[in-house]
């Protein structure tokens, strides 16, 4: 078992060097200069992001925009055996146009420090390893890697609101998501979708994380499926005690401001709790709070099953 983990790692460790160091075809025959070093396009090629080993470690799925649009991502994968790559998702051709981020998903992406980058800018894999996730111009997509690659894209919401932090559960039944600050499931076979929680909006949120988590903790999602995927817990908070400040942000021909709740040091904090969500069975639907004390002035670090 090591050693076949240790030959998973070398292939991994080649295949990013062979983009790492390879030259476009276009500047091949271009005079290398100090100039030309330093500007853009990267002399070295689209370089490969978010490298992934499936489940099974047959392949490794990673995304990588095409010379012409560098920042717009798509869905690619390397099959080890057959030592060939494959454009499995072109985000160009499900998303044409530019989308406008929602406030939450603008945030979310700074905190990942992926801001920079349009198309399809994070992925997961199922735990079965026969398909992918990803969101897209604000819904959500499953690639099913069992289907023909023309039938393999399946679309699992088409709103105008913007969908955030996608999960498959455990098993590969359901598909989870947040939705105007309330956390939905969407059943896969049968395409049906339903709402877990309530009340989330303005300062409330259900299923998500707060500043200090996303930004101090390295923590971007606010629910946790449990093992047997009957249950989800989740985060909800309020941030109405938090003061709004500020953010200035200054480009070379504007600037913006944007005003956003920010917990100084001395300020008061989210008001945090921590509920479960049954998924199935007798009590589905039903919400249990977890206890966490009568001190209020907390952090939620992590949870776990």
């Amino acid at each position: 078992m090591r050693c076949f983990r240790l030959l998973r790692a070398t292939l991994l460790l080649v295949y990013i060097s062979t983009f790492s160091f390879s030259v476009a075809a276009e500047d091949a025959d271009e005079r290398l200069t100090i100039e030309r070093i330093f500007t853009d396009p990267s002399l070295s090629g689209p370089s490969p992001r978010a490298l992934k080993i499936s489940p099974d470690g047959s392949r490794v799925t990673f995304l990588k925009g095409a010379e012409t649009a560098r920042e717009q991502l798509d869905l690619w994968e390397y099959n080890i055996e057959a030592g060939e790559s494959r454009l499995l998702v072109d985000s160009r051709v499900l998303m044409p146009d530019e989308v406008k981020l929602s406030e939450e998903e603008r945030a979310r992406r700074e905190r990942k420090r992926i801001s920079a980058y349009r198309g399809i800018v994070e992925y997961s894999w199922s735990d079965d390893g026969k398909a992918l996730l990803f969101p897209l111009a604000g819904d959500i997509y499953v690639y099913d890697l069992t289907q023909s690659p023309e039938k393999a894209t399946k679309r699992l919401t088409e709103t105008d609101e913007f969908e955030l932090d996608a999960k498959f559960s455990p098993l590969g039944n359901y598909v989870s998501f947040i939705r105007d600050k309330d956390l939905f499931v969407i059943d896969i076979a049968t395409g049906k979708e339903r709402q877990l929680t309530e009340g989330g909006g303005g300062t409330v949120s259900n299923g998500m994380a707060e500043f200090v988590a996303q930004e101090e903790m390295g923590r971007y999602t606010g629910y946790w499926w449990s093992g047997d995927e009957k249950h989800i817990a989740f985060e909800t908070f309020d941030e109405s005690q938090v003061p709004v400040a500020k953010r200035y942000e200054i480009y070379a021909d504007n600037f913006n401001v944007t005003e956003q709740r920010y917990p100084a040091a001395g300020d008061p904090n989210v008001l945090v709790g921590l509920g479960v969500v049954t998924i199935s069975g007798k009590k589905a639907g039903e919400t249990t709070w977890i206890d966490l004390g009568e001190e209020t002035d907390i952090y939620l670090a992590r949870v776990d099953w």
